[in-house]
């Protein structure tokens, strides 16, 4: 079973221990050096900020990854999202996490979000397959855009419209789970 709590100051050093790991930080859009005092400023940034949401991902009680909302422009109603996994799961449940998230988000009416959008390296094939498969549309790529270990990476740029996740209907209705918000106790 799935659960999103939302990410406290406790989670901060798991956090930074799965971000740093090889296997998540050869996805991400940016490299993250080791150090607790600067991960503390960051989540007080985040945690203050009325445009990011961020949760940590249990699985059955056990927390395995980082799921996030962020750049939220209510004027606009789009915002970007992350995801990683620091854990391996026993189950094959995490592959449908964007759905859990995608469900939960657009039906959020204080949000009333009209797109999702992300950037995604060109070496992160799964994503950028999982994203295909829920409807994402690629809408450019930023070509040679990270260098990492010496190696110039593209990101694609991709979108998610509300109404082409919901014209999906029954395909993924089913898959909803609770998040907590900033107003629970």
């Amino acid at each position: 079973m799935l659960n999103f709590r939302r990410m406290r100051e406790e989670d901060l050093q798991k956090v930074l221990d799965w971000r740093v790991k090889p296997d998540v930080a050869q996805f991400m859009l940016t490299e993250v050096a080791y150090d607790m005092e600067r991960q503390r400023r960051w989540f007080q940034r985040i945690d203050a900020s009325p445009n990011d949401e961020y949760w940590i991902i249990e699985s059955d009680r056990t927390p395995v990854g980082v799921l996030s909302l962020s750049e939220i422009d209510r004027a606009n109603r789009h915002a970007t999202w992350g995801l990683y996994l620091g854990e391996k799961m026993n189950s094959p449940v995490g592959g449908m996490i964007p759905v859990y998230f995608y469900n939960y988000v657009f039906a959020r009416a204080d949000l009333n979000l009209h797109k999702l959008h992300g950037k995604v390296l060109e070496n992160n094939t799964s994503m950028l397959k999982m994203h295909e498969t829920c409807g994402y549309h690629q809408v450019g790529i930023h070509k040679d855009h990270v260098l990492r270990d010496g190696k110039f990476m593209d990101v694609h740029v991709v979108e998610l419209l509300r109404d082409i996740w919901l014209a999906q209907g029954n395909r993924f209705a089913r898959h909803t789970a609770e998040f907590e918000t900033r107003t629970a106790v």
